[in-house]
């Protein structure tokens, strides 16, 4: 795997850690990421209907562990989560600006 594809992993791996970690904190109403689920149910191309059911199960179980699995299925779930709405965007750009600042140095 090339240094971009590590790096949006990585990336993507830690968005997904930090909103979990603001969840348990405080829990936020979760109507926001349905409601990104619904819209991408009508505007996402049909082949990633699995993962956003896969997302819908997760979070109704609240089984992050699905949602962290460094695997290439984990993998596949961070790039496709809807969670974006439920992190400050003062902290996932802190993180994105992380992220990439190590794949510059590199």
């Amino acid at each position: 795997m090339d240094t971009e594809h590590r790096t949006s992993d990585d990336q993507s791996l830690r968005l997904t850690q930090a909103v979990l970690v603001a969840l348990l904190a405080q829990p936020f109403p979760l109507r926001a990421v349905l409601s990104t689920l619904a819209h991408w149910d009508n505007a996402a191309p049909r082949a990633s209907k699995p993962l956003r059911d896969e997302w819908r199960c997760i979070l109704a179980a609240r089984d992050w562990s699905r949602a962290l699995d460094p695997g290439p299925r984990g993998q596949q779930l961070r790039q496709a989560s809807p969670l974006g709405k439920a992190l400050d965007p003062a902290l996932r750009l802190e993180i994105i600006r992380s992220c990439k600042g190590r794949n510059s140095n590199t």
